[in-house]
């Protein structure tokens, strides 16, 4: 006789399906378990979407759930999304109390988006009526961190008593998440914008108040009125350095040659053209703060040419008599010898040896802190992908060679700029 075995999965042992997307993008927040407040604003459809990439970036989303909300997005809903069953109501568990991390599970962050000013006046004054605020009172009570991003009608966010309160929560410690205003409406920012403000609020912050210049892009030498001399720099590296950077608490100020990447709101962007262009504001940002950490990622035009006015015509044959720019990267210390610099070296074709003893050779002759080192012709990497293969080189010459995505790649390398200040 044949016995089948049969193995019986307990409720520890079952995995959501929905939790398979954990870290899929990043393990920024693995091990974080942060509780998402929803409350009954229109803008709740976008809460399963908010859930969803923290969780794809490692977070366990805890989803914490008013009455009213039900009447906009569904309790099913958001457990799906989650994986995790929505607390409506605080029941004999006590949920506030597990959260506060009273009985040992605490959570690292609440983020209620979107909040009602309803809720935020609740917040204000202490009522603690439903299970969005009774939860952030009781952590708040042990310094957990709380995120509110309020939306509504324009009219609303501005009338004195909501003003009040949220001046009167953010001196209690709660961060604001900024809305976008728009049709006369605070609206929900891009979720990209808002998983920002959540990196940035967790993090330790080892940039706090420091200032960081980053260029990024390519840069454009004009022949005539209509033709230029560029290449395909697509600006990612730098916008991922810039992130990092904010993440980590810096005061950062991207000079951004012509590119179409989408950049936060939290990040002060400064739109350039030609290499003069980018290297005139790169030295104005540093007379300011001549101690700033700048970081060259740009691929800035190593030729100019004499512009010819108007459009010249086609059908000939032409010379062009191609000038060096002048190279920003050796002003930096001879000009503001106080300040961090990291540089980038793009090469094409050369053995990983010769690679290195480029980038090498640049760091000494600019007097650089670190350089990065990358072959541009590798596949897959480069210019306009999402990754890249790179090699950190450091003043006492120890290398580090990395190949994954541009954002892990700005992660490290702002853990190597962190050891440096």
């Amino acid at each position: 006789m044949n016995i089948l075995n049969v193995e019986l999965l307990t409720s520890s042992d079952f995995i959501h399906p929905s939790k398979k997307i954990f870290a899929s993008y990043s393990n920024r927040l693995e091990g974080k378990k942060i509780a998402l407040g929803i409350t009954a604003s229109i803008a709740s459809y976008l809460s399963p979407k908010i859930a969803r990439e923290l969780m794809r970036h490692g977070a366990d989303v805890i989803p914490i759930m008013t009455e009213n909300s039900l009447s906009m997005i569904g309790k099913d809903l958001m457990w799906w999304a989650t994986g995790n069953e929505p607390i409506i109501n605080v029941s004999g568990n006590l949920e506030h109390i597990q959260y506060a991390g009273i009985m040992n599970n605490p959570i690292d962050l609440m983020l209620i988006a979107p909040c009602t000013t309803n809720t935020v006046a609740k917040l204000a004054t202490g009522i603690s009526d439903t299970s969005v605020t009774l939860i952030a009172s009781t952590i708040a009570g042990k310094h957990i961190p709380i995120m509110v991003l309020c939306v509504a009608h324009e009219d609303l966010i501005n009338s004195p008593a909501t003003k009040e309160n949220m001046a009167k929560i953010r001196k209690n410690g709660i961060a604001i998440i900024d809305p976008v205003l728009e049709e006369g409406k605070a609206k929900m920012p891009e979720i990209d914008d808002i998983i920002l403000a959540v990196f940035e609020k967790i993090e330790s912050n080892e940039l706090n108040n420091r200032n960081v210049i980053i260029t990024g892009g390519p840069t454009r030498e004009f022949i005539d009125d209509v033709r230029f001399i560029s290449n395909p720099s697509s600006g990612k590296t730098a916008l991922e350095l810039a992130k990092e950077s904010l993440i980590q608490g810096a005061d950062v100020q991207l000079v951004l040659g012509p590119t179409i990447v989408q950049i936060p709101k939290a990040i002060r962007s400064i739109n350039v053209i030609t290499s003069q262009e980018m290297t005139e504001k790169v030295l104005s940002l540093l007379d300011t703060n001549p101690n700033s950490i700048v970081i060259l990622a740009s691929a800035m035009s190593d030729f100019t040419v004499s512009k010819k006015s108007g459009k010249i015509k086609s059908g000939n044959s032409l010379i062009l008599d191609l000038m060096p720019t002048q190279k920003l990267s050796s002003q930096i210390k001879e000009k503001y010898p106080k300040s961090t610099l990291i540089l980038y070296k793009a090469e094409s074709g050369l053995s990983k040896e010769d690679l290195i003893k480029s980038a090498t050779k640049k760091l000494e002759i600019d007097n650089a802190d670190l350089i990065i080192a990358n072959d541009i012709s590798q596949q897959n990497s480069g210019f306009e992908s999402d990754n890249n293969q790179v090699i950190i080189i450091n003043k006492t010459g120890s290398s580090r060679e990395i190949n994954d995505s541009k954002s892990f790649i700005a992660k490290e390398i702002i853990s190597e700029v962190i050891k440096l200040i």
